[in-house]
């Protein structure tokens, strides 16, 4: 079954969420909402970080391989787990088997998967396949391996279990946080804004969930815009390598329902700044597909104005090389402009 022909009605509902909610809270806490109020130079706007970053795999990831692995049957769990990822997904399935007492996890990731993450996966203990140049290429070989192996698939992103374990962001956002006007949250395959747009929609409707992409891979904004789902996207060159690539079915149908309510495509010279912005003033270490909300509030600022926004920063698993170009390039703005946009960001 191609992911454009997974019927949308598997999507996991409120009670799943919960029920995911209720298994994370046994072995994950919390992550941290916080505002930087001295940060915050947009007169009248609220603006929190959902600390994602602070997961312990550095990604949001953790919390949908958890759901899903719980429920594994003993069966299931014998026959081992694979699943395809661009590096966070994989740490995330890695994580949870070593918890869950040693599930066996062969995860598969692209060629130009980032070094880091591949160094961390290989540090996990988990049998690695690098194949193809895209996640596309690598999750149709993960499936084939895993239907020869008899193994159970798990998929990064249109997996009900993997959804509702997403979702738990919102609920803890509405604890935390109740009345937010917006949640900007990153987009690439779609199950992270997949679960915060169902959580949203079942219970603070009026809160408007709002997916953020770069230029060099807009495959959500792109599907909207030509009427047509990008399961696969030919990607550029970016910084936000786990958000490469094409969409989900899941994602597309949220947003054609009005549960994703729009999608910001932000300049990847931006989103370099907002790494090194992130770095320098809010001491926070945020990859680049973490990273977009922040590029989003910059390039939209005065929209935000008297609003209370939180904003998703989804992982930290950031590559030494792009922390040094994003700190060179925030330093190089305050040079040209010190009383500019680096050193007092709209929105922040």
């Amino acid at each position: 079954m191609g992911l454009s022909e997974r019927p949308t009605d598997s999507l996991p509902d409120l009670s799943m969420i919960r029920e995911a909610h209720r298994i994370l809270r046994a072995i994950l806490p919390p992550t941290p909402a916080r505002t930087f109020p001295h940060l915050n130079r947009q007169p009248g706007a609220e603006v929190w970080f959902k600390l994602e970053a602070w997961q312990p795999t550095g990604s949001f990831k953790v919390r949908g391989a958890l759901a899903r692995m719980s429920r594994l049957r003993p069966e299931e769990r014998a026959r081992g787990v694979v699943t395809a990822s661009a590096g966070n997904h994989g740490l995330a399935v890695a994580f949870a088997a070593r918890l869950l007492s040693g599930i066996p996890v062969t995860v598969f990731v692209p060629e130009t998967a980032a070094p880091n993450k591949v160094r961390a996966l290989e540090a996990l203990g988990v049998h690695l396949e690098r194949v193809g140049r895209t996640y596309a290429e690598a999750h149709a070989a993960a499936v084939a391996f895993a239907r020869h192996q008899g193994a159970c698939y798990l998929h990064a992103y249109e997996d009900p279990w993997v959804v509702a374990g997403q979702g738990t962001i919102a609920l803890e956002l509405m604890e935390a946080l109740p009345a937010l006007d917006a949640v900007l949250v990153p987009v690439g395959g779609g199950g992270l804004i997949s679960g915060i747009a169902r959580a949203y929609q079942a219970l603070a409707p009026r809160t408007r969930i709002i997916g953020v992409q770069t230029e060099a891979s807009p495959a959500l904004a792109a599907s909207l815009r030509d009427g047509r789902l990008y399961e696969d996207y030919p990607a550029g060159p970016t910084l936000a390598d786990g958000l490469a690539g094409g969409v989900g079915a899941w994602a597309y149908q949220l947003a054609l329902e009005g549960a994703i309510h729009e999608v910001l495509v932000v300049r990847e010279e931006t989103l370099l700044e907002a790494i090194g912005w992130l770095a320098a003033e809010a001491h926070l270490i945020v990859e680049g597909s973490g990273a977009v909300g922040i590029a989003a509030l910059w390039e939209t600022g005065p929209r935000w104005a008297g609003q209370r926004v939180a904003v998703v920063l989804s992982g930290s698993n950031l590559e030494g090389e792009i922390l040094l170009r994003g700190l060179k390039r925030y330093l190089e703005r305050q040079t040209e402009d010190p009383a500019g946009r680096s050193s007092a960001p709209v929105g922040v």
